[in-house]
């Protein structure tokens, strides 16, 4: 078993969320599970940071195989 880890980052929420969901579109069928989970926009909003030092928000995320 392997898997994926990264950070998406940007200049508001709604932009790297709609990364992060573009990203695991591409990646449907490759990945059994997928941390957070895309469908769950909350959820994914919830869980961003603020770089507090750029601004940025980011969102940490684990996809596994």
């Amino acid at each position: 078993m392997g898997g994926l880890s990264g950070e998406i980052k940007g200049k508001s929420k709604i932009e790297v969320y709609l990364e992060y969901k573009e990203k695991t579109e591409q990646w449907e069928g490759l990945f059994q599970e997928m941390n957070p989970d895309p469908s769950y926009k909350k959820l994914c909003k919830s869980l961003m940071v603020q770089d507090p030092s750029t601004g940025e928000w980011i969102l940490h995320y684990h996809l596994h195989t």
